[in-house]
């Protein structure tokens, strides 16, 4: 049984965590590194399960995320709402208010912003504020209560994103109130080593106090995969999709957003009639490119050598000598990047030695070490250039499988977002 199969079932089992009442009154911490797919587990797969059984309890399921959120009042007030809108899908008004509320807060700029974002569009403006003031001048605010008391469960997203102005040992206490008095379950989400400073020793010392349950969303790459490729619009990948796996292996990333756009670049390609031999290009460049923001194109003659080398393609030329010297090497070396970064540093330091000890002359001297002072303060200004290109052009050799027309293809697409079918 996976990692995330076993999280999954210990949640939402009909005895699971989110769903006894024994462990009502409890604040509870879902963490994992960035990028893992914290979110996307929740809304997918947890969500789901859980809101349908919450529903025939008459009790609330509510999302909410805290980023950008600025007032604690605004925050109650959402929650509150959400958990009404739960129960009651009364209206198309009240359900696209609930959106509008996701989108811009609790606060009167969602009467104006509204307009602009999709389907709220289809509703007067005037609708959603009648919705949102009906709300609070009737008795829909205890309902809402109700349905968070014994047994709601109130997730709270994108914790460290929340904005500077709510102090964290309010939020805290606000938590903590939450959960106790209305014997509900709130459930954090959060990366906990995003926090900094003063706020990082606040942390520390408060969420002892107020989290009762920690649980840690770990998935390996093809756990996480997985996950992700069962949106239904991946069905027409389903006879590439150990292909895609592998070399996402390959590349050691373990990202669920980075996964969803390489999954999109994957369809888009193979949609259009591309060759699927060309796919590893394809997920190699555009991994490279949302970390690293720069494309391989292999068309420079190494001087001297006549061998071929990468060249990056952008439009800064301070990249060019280093560049050049470290192809020059990187055939050569080898094993992992770390060690790879440590023998190109040596190879820079060594051949200023050799230069400056074949001569007597102290100018000449005094320029080596200018020169190779500034291809040294060049390199590790840089360094995560240089690592990428020895990991994706030299160790993976990024564009094997493609012909070196579909690779053209592949990083004009990458790097514009537009594929040219023709």
């Amino acid at each position: 049984m996976s990692k995330i199969t076993a999280l999954t079932e210990y949640l939402t089992r009909e005895d699971g965590f989110l769903l006894s009442d024994r462990h009502n009154g409890k604040t509870i911490m879902l963490s994992g590194f960035w990028g893992v797919g914290k979110t996307h587990f929740w809304k997918n797969i947890v969500e789901p399960v859980v809101s349908k059984k919450l529903l025939e309890n008459e009790s609330a399921c509510v999302y909410v995320s805290l980023y950008g959120k600025d007032n604690l009042e605004a925050l109650k007030n959402e929650i509150l709402f959400k958990a009404y809108s739960f129960q009651n899908k009364a209206s198309k008004t009240d359900d696209i208010t609930s959106k509008a509320i996701s989108v811009f807060g609790f606060t009167s700029r969602i009467i104006s912003s509204s307009l602009s974002i999709g389907d709220l569009a289809k509703i007067d403006s005037s609708e959603i504020s009648d919705s949102i003031k009906g709300f609070f001048e009737s008795k829909k605010i205890q309902k809402a209560e109700e349905y968070i008391n014994n047994g709601g469960v109130i997730c709270l997203d994108d914790f460290e994103r929340k904005s500077r102005n709510i102090d964290l040992n309010d939020l805290f206490g606000f938590i903590s109130q939450l959960s106790i008095e209305l014997n509900c379950k709130v459930v954090i989400i959060l990366n906990s080593d995003s926090f900094e400073g003063k706020e990082r020793n606040i942390f520390k010392q408060v969420k002892e106090k107020t989290i009762n349950k920690f649980f840690m969303y770990s998935p390996t790459i093809e756990e996480l995969f997985n996950v992700i490729f069962t949106t239904p619009k991946y069905k027409n990948l389903t006879a590439h999709k150990t292909t895609i796996l592998e070399v996402i292996k390959e590349s050691k990333e373990l990202n669920a957003r980075i996964y969803i756009q390489v999954l999109d670049n994957c369809l888009e390609w193979i949609s259009s009639g591309f060759s699927s031999s060309s796919l590893r290009a394809l997920i190699l460049s555009t991994i490279n490119f949302i970390k690293n923001h720069f494309i391989f194109d292999k068309t420079i003659t190494c001087e001297g050598t006549g061998r071929e080398v990468y060249k990056i393609c952008m439009k800064s030329k301070n990249y060019y000598e280093i560049v050049m010297f470290l192809t020059e090497q990187m055939p050569g070396l080898s094993g992992g990047v770390d060690n790879v970064i440590h023998q190109m540093r040596g190879s820079i330091n060594n051949r200023k030695e050799t230069e400056s000890s074949s001569t007597s002359n102290k100018t000449v001297q005094t320029k080596a070490d200018q020169h190779y002072y500034e291809l040294n303060k060049k390199f590790n200004d840089n360094i995560s250039t240089y690592e990428a290109i020895y990991f994706y052009g030299y160790y993976l050799k990024i564009e094997e499988g493609a012909t070196q027309e579909e690779f053209r293809k592949i990083i004009s697409f990458v790097e514009s977002g537009v594929l040219n079918k023709s």
